[in-house]
């Protein structure tokens, strides 16, 4: 869909909803709606121009846009142990929570919460006010149903990080301007049940960025695997093998223009440049690996060997008292191993417009402090729009769905594993990779399948924005931040030191300014 910025000035003007993601507080006053137009909502352009709106949120720096230096989906998995802020370190969004130095008052605490439930609100207004339009009862569903799914994915980012949270399903009027928050328990259950109950109101095809039925399962199965809800993850998951989606041949190909219209795409985030005013910047650079985003070493390793081996040693470069020489890197290290390795990072041999090896082992760019750089969505060809290009941001990809339905399977038990391997081959074989049989053999146990899974779903989808919530709901953080310690003083490598505060990181505070602005607002309990 594309997210004409005509429209959404209309709606806008309208008087049906004025922005408040740049503000302090998304309850203040001129976030609430009891002072809307009264004749906005009459046509069913009024009712697209409201569910553009909706899309257009999801377009923000702190969501599924960003940029070098805002947290975005590429940076989320820089606060995780796929890699670090390590060139630019010390202010960049997000870095504190990789940290583990941040507070209720950090950039992204309060960014993130921010432009969450400014999806919520322009969903809210929606879906409280499209039965007035005059339009097909279909249609009229549909927008409603897309505009659940969007709400739906917007409360998965907010219980995963700040876990009870004000559950907001209607327009915010004066009256209800402060509330406290829902148990993140109850919220999930009850966004599950509207899920369900749209779903098969909406399309099995539609425009490249709008909420299929496909969509709406994959954000009811994730919303489910992440709350071990295993059945009802088994449940979804299973109905969309059966919506026509595919793996895209091409794993590198599939994180560019060219791949966009993927059947490998379930949904993803629309963008349209340059000079459209619709582009992306996510994956902007300067003509060379872009210096703001560092991969570690602890992720590079995860892509083994060609055979399916893990790699036998560790030698990434020669030492000199203590420290990696970084312009001394071992490209031998890097040969040989999973395709998938150089379609997300840029390691040294690689070369970025013919700059690389010995002479330019970083692509023209400074040296990387972990002498990795991220590649994933960035396009070399692209010397003058990538701070403003067409490239779609993918919420969903069908790798997702077949390793999630894979591990909610074995987490239920009573599986059959030949079903599970077959979910896992058919991944590790578009790769170019041996199938589970072939290298780890058969008869596995149940925590073996586990871990194989687990290591797949961080080599397939890393550095799209995933890795962070799976190092929560896997309860295995402080082993992430340990890793990459271990890797920092190891190789004497000038990373800002990572702490693990035990399970208050795995909740965020709720931010300063909502506690100020709303009295009826608890800190989390593990924040006060």
């Amino acid at each position: 869909m594309k997210l004409s910025n005509k429209y959404i000035g209309i709606f806008l003007l309208s008087g049906a909803m004025t922005m408040s993601s740049c503000s302090d507080s998304w309850l203040q006053e001129d976030s609430l709606t009891e002072s809307s137009s009264a004749t906005f909502w009459q046509t069913a352009d009024d009712a697209m121009m409201g569910l553009v709106a909706c899309y257009d949120g999801l377009q923000t720096e702190q969501l599924y846009n960003g940029g070098p230096w805002n947290m975005g989906p590429i940076n989320f998995d820089c606060m995780s142990d796929n890699g670090g802020h390590f060139n630019w370190s010390g202010w960049m969004e997000g870095y504190d929570i990789a940290n583990g130095t941040h507070n209720a008052s950090s950039w992204a605490v309060g960014s993130f919460w921010s432009d969450n439930y400014e999806v919520i609100k322009r969903c809210n207004l929606l879906i409280a006010n499209i039965d007035r339009v005059n339009m097909s009862d279909a249609m009229r569903a549909q927008y409603k149903a897309e505009a659940l799914t969007l709400r739906a994915l917007m409360y998965i980012n907010l219980t995963m990080t700040y876990n009870d949270v004000p559950y907001i399903t209607e327009p915010l009027t004066l009256d209800k301007a402060e509330m406290g928050s829902t148990k993140r328990a109850d919220i999930v259950a009850s966004e599950m049940e509207l899920l369900k109950g749209c779903v098969n109101d909406l399309p099995v095809k539609a425009d490249l960025g709008r909420v299929t039925r496909g969509a709406c399962y994959a954000v009811l199965g994730r919303m489910a695997l992440y709350n071990e809800k295993w059945d009802e993850a088994i449940a979804a998951y299973k109905a969309i093998l059966e919506l026509g989606y595919s793996l895209e041949g091409d794993y590198a190909r599939l994180f560019t223009q060219a791949g966009q219209t993927s059947p490998e795409i379930v949904f993803s985030v629309r963008f349209e440049g340059p000079g459209l005013s619709e582009g992306a910047c996510f994956n902007a650079h300067w003509n060379t690996p872009l210096e703001a985003m560092n991969g570690t070493l602890n992720l590079a390793d995860e892509y083994y060997n060609l055979d399916g081996s893990k790699p036998a040693d560790k030698n990434y470069g020669v030492m000199n008292d203590g420290k990696l020489d970084l312009w001394q890197p071992n490209a031998d290290h890097w040969t040989g191993r999973d395709p998938r390795l150089y379609a997300t990072l840029f390691v040294p041999g690689m070369t970025w417009n013919g700059k690389g090896g010995s002479t330019a082992w970083y692509g023209g760019a400074a040296a990387s402090m972990s002498t990795v750089y991220v590649m994933k969505y960035f396009d070399p060809s692209d010397t003058g729009n990538s701070w403003d290009n067409g490239q779609d941001f993918y919420v969903v990809r069908y790798a997702e769905v077949l390793l999630s339905l894979a591990e909610a399977l074995v987490e239920k038990g009573g599986y059959t594993e030949s079903e599970v391997l077959g979910l896992v081959d058919m991944v590790r074989t578009r790769a170019g990779m041996p199938r589970v049989e072939d290298v780890e053999g058969s008869g596995l146990s149940q925590s073996s399948l586990m871990d194989i899974i687990r290591h797949e779903r961080r080599v397939e989808l890393a550095f799209e924005g995933l890795r962070l919530f799976d190092l929560y709901r896997w309860r295995i953080l402080d082993k992430a931040v340990q890793a990459i310690e271990n890797e920092r003083t190891t190789y004497g490598l000038a990373y800002e030191k990572r702490i693990f505060n035990g399970e208050r990181d795995y909740v965020w505070p709720i931010p300063l300014g909502e506690l100020d602005s709303n009295k009826k607002l608890e800190q989390n309990a593990l924040w006060k």
